[in-house]
């Protein structure tokens, strides 16, 4: 490898690490959390600081979803393999928890409050 080929590589690090930086540490503001059952909305709840609890029972099972100050997570899920309980406690816009057994997606949308956009980077 040429000198200038670990100056290149190096660039490249600094770079990427510094994006990954700058995109994941950025404030979430408005966020709001959607459930859906069955391809269409059942509830949308901000993430406001109070807790919100959703007890679903359809024909296909049952979950019971917490919103509160930290996002939202399944607490309980009578599906079989308990995959949803497993992802934890999600915070950040863009993420989501299927539940795919009981056709139950819920995910994190909302604005991001940022002074700079991908435009101007």
């Amino acid at each position: 490898m040429k000198r200038l080929d670990v100056y290149i590589i190096i660039a490249v690090l600094i770079i990427s690490g510094g994006l990954f930086a700058m995109f994941s540490l950025q404030p979430q503001v408005d966020q709001e959390v959607v459930i859906s059952l069955k391809g269409s909305e059942y509830a949308r709840v901000p993430i406001d600081g109070k807790e919100h609890i959703y007890e679903i029972e359809t024909e296909l099972g049952y979950n019971k979803i917490i919103v509160n100050a930290e996002g939202v997570h399944i607490e309980e899920a009578d599906c079989p393999d308990h995959e949803c309980i497993l992802f934890g406690t999600l915070s950040k816009t863009g993420q989501s928890i299927i539940c795919a057994p009981h056709y139950l997606v819920i995910e994190i949308v909302g604005n991001v409050d940022s002074g700079i956009d991908g435009v101007a980077i």
